[in-house]
């Protein structure tokens, strides 16, 4: 009795490269993007994981805020300071608290078991840091906003919308220059060198020529503040986009 022959027929090659596409399609996790990212994290994490400590988190924001209302308290004094020095005041300590809150999150992920879970949990230490970042400015701008209404209200001539852009576009170009750093040196010490160039800078120049350094801050235009500001949270988000994307084996806190 004679054996057919089992055939099997070849596929041309147009469907051999129609079922490659199909795997690779399949196989290959597209690219998220930044938005996106951040969305499926507050749906996953949500605000309950904000702080690395919730108790510390919360001690830390208004320990700030009552050093600035002190500081705003203190400078309203006539004989303190010059009117006009209160927007050099405001463009130096503006990123305190976000600077406070980033750094303590770094320092204590070193310092705790938070650091060992986070490099095997389905989001990484980096994206984890770009999340809490992303949402400690919004939560310094808040803060930060408060304190100027409270400050507008002892000084007549003081400008809202002014104060407002200088406190805001030196939050985001400290933040830029404070992730800049991170990310190359990818150390909670080399970011805590961000705070102490930041704050030394600024003391410097006022010192210097403060006339100068304030009468720059004065006279800049508004529309000026607005494209820089535009800027620079344009490369902050940028930044924790690319923070988003590092790995842990490419560097360690």
């Amino acid at each position: 009795m004679n054996k057919e022959k089992f055939h099997i027929p070849m596929p041309d090659d147009e469907i051999i490269q129609k079922e490659i596409r199909t795997i690779v399609r399949a196989g290959v996790k597209r690219k998220e993007s930044f938005p996106s990212f951040l969305l499926n994290l507050y749906k996953e994490i949500g605000f309950r994981y904000l702080f690395t400590n919730p108790r510390d988190g919360i001690l830390i924001t208004l320990s700030a805020m009552a050093v600035l209302f002190f500081l705003f308290l203190t400078i309203t004094e006539p004989s303190n300071v010059n009117e006009t020095d209160v927007y050099g005041f405001v463009f130096l300590i503006s990123p305190l608290l976000f600077m406070a809150l980033s750094l303590y999150d770094l320092f204590h992920k070193k310092h705790s078991a938070t650091f060992e879970v986070e490099m095997v949990a389905k989001y990484n230490l980096y994206q984890v840091a770009a999340f809490r970042m992303f949402n400690f400015s919004i939560i310094s701008i808040i803060v930060n906003t408060i304190s100027i209404i409270s400050l507008v209200s002892f000084y007549d001539t003081l400008q809202f919308f002014r104060t407002f852009m200088i406190s805001t576009t030196a939050l985001f170009l400290f933040s830029i220059i404070f992730l800049v750093v991170f990310m190359k040196g990818r150390s909670g010490f080399t970011a805590l060198q961000v705070g102490g160039g930041w704050i030394g800078i600024n003391i410097v120049l006022s010192l210097v020529n403060n006339q100068a350094y304030i009468h720059f801050l004065m006279t800049i235009p508004i529309f000026i503040y607005g494209i820089v500001l535009a800027g620079s949270i344009i490369l902050y988000v940028l930044y924790l986009s690319k923070l988003v994307r590092l790995k842990p084996a490419e560097g360690v806190f």
